[in-house]
């Protein structure tokens, strides 16, 4: 038992030490930053702005108002931002099976997934925080939520849980490159498929899908479910479940699987001498 609290503080200590150069390094860089600021914000802004403008003109969207869907957006945006931060590395698996770069990794005493992930924490993540947040509580006032004790620990429940599943989603996606040794930038696609299924209600879409997005490929737990439970809206599933706990147990679910597919891929890794 003690083994394992040391060697968790440790990896926790080097996380930290990640974070602080990461720090470092952008603000070697203030234009950039300040690009960063203006450009992610922007995007999230006006993407809330045409769901306000849909509303407006053809009223609410599958039974759900524009207060729910700020809530809804709000939070699917904070879990996005989280996984930006941790886990947009995954995007890039490919270049990096392609490289050669694990070959650094796999001389250190620390698990190879860890690296990859924490040797380099995008810190331009946060300025994804900024839009989620304030549309969060924008819906959180339309909605006139009671904010209790009870429910701040349910947010971060959830928002652990969906970071979790997006996590867990790249790295499935990036360790195919093992097998393919093809490095396809499939990023943009992913974060498109991800906006379209977690920023708007699932139950807009045909049953088959929603289907799809709730057992195989669980993304309707990333913002829709949790959302629905917190807001109290029945969508079928889940009513009588403690959901935000259901996303955090789905999410630790994925990240395992995740962790077992990268495992098979790297024995595949013919390194940078090949």
């Amino acid at each position: 038992m003690m083994k394992m609290f040391r060697t968790l503080c440790h990896y926790l200590d080097v996380t930290w030490q990640s974070i602080k150069m990461a720090f470092m390094t952008i603000i070697e860089y203030p234009s950039s930053i300040a690009g960063w600021l203006i450009s992610n914000p922007l995007q999230f802004i006006m993407g809330f702005a045409i769901i306000r403008f849909v509303v407006e003109s053809f009223g609410e969207i599958n039974g759900w108002n524009y207060g729910q869907l700020a809530f809804l957006y709000g939070l699917s945006v904070i879990s996005h931002a989280l996984s930006m931060i941790f886990f947009v590395q995954g995007w890039f698996m490919g270049w990096y099976v392609i490289e050669g770069e694990f070959d650094r990794y796999l001389t250190r005493p620390l698990g190879v997934l860890y690296q990859f992930f924490f040797s380099n924490i995008n810190i331009f993540g946060i300025t994804d925080l900024i839009p989620g947040i304030i549309v969060f509580i924008y819906g959180c006032i339309k909605c006139e939520i009671k904010v209790t004790f009870l429910f701040v620990i349910s947010v971060i429940i959830m928002l652990i849980g969906a970071t979790l599943i997006r996590g867990g989603i790249y790295i499935l996606i990036g360790s195919t490159s093992f097998h393919t040794r093809n490095a396809v930038d499939f990023g943009q696609y992913t974060q498109e498929i991800m906006d379209k299924t977690t920023m708007y209600p699932i139950s807009m879409y045909p049953e088959s899908l929603q289907f799809i997005l709730t057992y195989l490929i669980p993304v309707g737990w990333v913002s829709f479910y949790p959302v629905s439970s917190l807001l109290g809206i029945e969508v079928g599933i889940g009513e009588a479940l403690p959901v935000p706990l259901v996303t955090l147990l789905i999410g630790i679910a994925v990240m395992l699987l995740a962790g077992a597919y990268f495992k098979a891929g790297l024995k595949k890794y013919e390194s940078a001498g090949n």
